[in-house]
């Protein structure tokens, strides 16, 4: 018996030792390996939140829909807004957050050959890579998200920034046109649910966007806006947030977060007033006492962009239509331009549920009246922007120096020189502490990158 007992156990011995030990010992609860089926829509996510966080939000106090309460937020308002501000956003929002979440659904659908999610991934990291550039100018861009292979990456030139961002966006274009593979995006794109022809839609309104940025330094791109937009079948590639306080909208996140540190700016309440906006009382509510107005009403309330589940959008109708006003402006065609003007106010308007009418008969005949017909797009868009596209009426001022805003009195500091409203964002610390040499010689390319300094495609 002994001896049947000491061959079982050689036996399994044998079959023991010519098992792979790491094969045996894996965790279930933790894989190696994520299908782009759960990676899509964490990056959708992030991607959202980002244009709605702390930049944009900044962006807002300085294009004063917002002016500072308490806390930090006064001192933004006076344009002390030193390089720690955007540390977060710039390393855990966007170089390790969707940049890097996006770059990875990009390298996995190209090793699996599934193009539209490479579509999909090369959209999300343009408007990534296009919103930075628009903050900061010269950003790492080619030599970026490659982990330890790189973690000094060079800065590219703004100027070389938008040129990908066109790129990715032709690229996109392209992937998403042609064969979908065997498993498409579907119910993990919480965008379009899979719908490849309104990604493309979307890429070709990116397009316009980055083009408008940059039409100071190159007027021909205003005709190619007006090809890109005029007649475009565009879908908004609408984020929905959820109700919860883990998951909402990132303004009324900060609504709750940080009550009462950031108010709406008298003279953002004083324009509603003064064209008797119907949108009013769908933007801005009196606080309690009646003293001033407040941006935020609980997490559900009549205000459309600042309830929990406020959607944001990668880029509005409304935006579309006011891109296609100015460009048409620009080559020419005041009629065209002046209805895709109304066109843009009217999708507000019945978005929010306002009832426009009135208004935009006045807004009309005051485009006409106009002797700027740019500032009276711009005048349009500021409104129409508000909650949902910060950053880009922060675009347009710079790019138009509309809509006609007066700098804090208080504005000049060691940061600011001069005082007036500020150009740009500095750079976070964090680049200085970790990648100091290519930060300096991205400063001394951009004559040292104080907030006085235009960016290259605003001058």
């Amino acid at each position: 018996m002994k001896y049947i007992v000491k061959s079982i156990l050689l036996i399994g011995l044998l079959v023991f030792s010519a098992c792979n030990l790491e094969d045996i010992n894996i965790d279930p609860t933790n894989p190696t390996d994520v299908g782009l089926n759960l990676m899509l829509p964490e990056t959708l996510a992030q991607t959202a939140f980002n244009q709605g966080t702390n930049p944009a939000r900044t962006a807002g106090i300085i294009v004063q829909y917002y002016e500072g309460f308490d806390a930090q937020q006064l001192a933004y308002t006076d344009y002390v807004l030193p390089e720690i501000t955007f540390n977060n956003y710039w390393r855990t929002g966007l170089y390790a957050g969707s940049l890097r979440s996006a770059n990875l659904i990009l390298q996995k659908a190209n090793e699996e050959g599934r193009p539209h999610y490479a579509g999909i991934a090369k959209i999300l990291l343009a408007v990534g890579y296009g919103n930075a550039a628009a903050y900061f100018g010269d950003i790492p861009f080619s030599e970026s998200l490659k982990g330890i292979d790189n973690l000094k990456p060079a800065y590219d030139t703004q100027e070389a920034v938008y040129a990908g961002v066109q790129n990715l966006l032709d690229e996109a274009i392209a992937d998403l046109s042609g064969d979908p593979s065997l498993v498409p995006p579907a119910g993990d794109d919480l965008i379009f649910g899979g719908n490849a022809s309104s990604w493309v839609a979307t890429a070709q309104a990116l397009k316009a966007r980055y083009l408008m940025h940059t039409v100071k330094r190159n007027p021909g791109n205003s005709a190619t806006i007006v090809s890109l937009l005029d007649g475009l079948s565009f879908a908004e590639p609408v984020f929905a947030f959820g109700t919860a306080q883990t998951d909402n909208n990132p303004l009324a996140k900060f609504g709750f977060e940080r009550p009462n540190t950031i108010i709406v700016a008298p003279s953002f309440a004083a324009r509603l007033d003064a064209t008797a906006d119907p949108r009013k009382d769908f933007l801005i509510t009196l606080n309690s006492g009646g003293t001033y107005y407040d941006f935020f009403a609980g997490g559900t309330s009549n205000l459309t962009w600042t309830n929990n589940n406020s959607p944001i959008s990668l880029i509005s109708s409304e935006e579309v239509n006011f891109l296609l006003a100015e460009a048409k402006m620009m080559t020419g065609d005041e009629a065209g331009a002046k209805q895709a003007m109304l066109d843009g106010i009217s999708v507000n308007m019945s978005k929010i549920g306002a009832a426009g009418a009135t208004y935009m008969t006045a807004a009309g005949d005051a485009f006409d009246a106009a002797s700027d017909k740019i500032e009276a797009i711009m005048n349009e868009a500021y409104v129409a922007y508000y909650g949902q596209a910060f950053h880009q009426t922060y675009a347009n001022y710079r790019r138009t120096g509309y809509p006609a805003l007066v700098p804090s009195p208080n504005g000049e500091n060691g940061l600011n020189p001069g005082g007036d409203i500020p150009k740009r964002y500095l750079y976070p610390v964090s680049e200085a502490q970790t990648n100091s040499a290519n930060l300096d010689a991205a400063k001394a390319n951009q004559s040292g990158a104080l907030m006085n300094i235009p960016l290259w495609a605003f001058q």
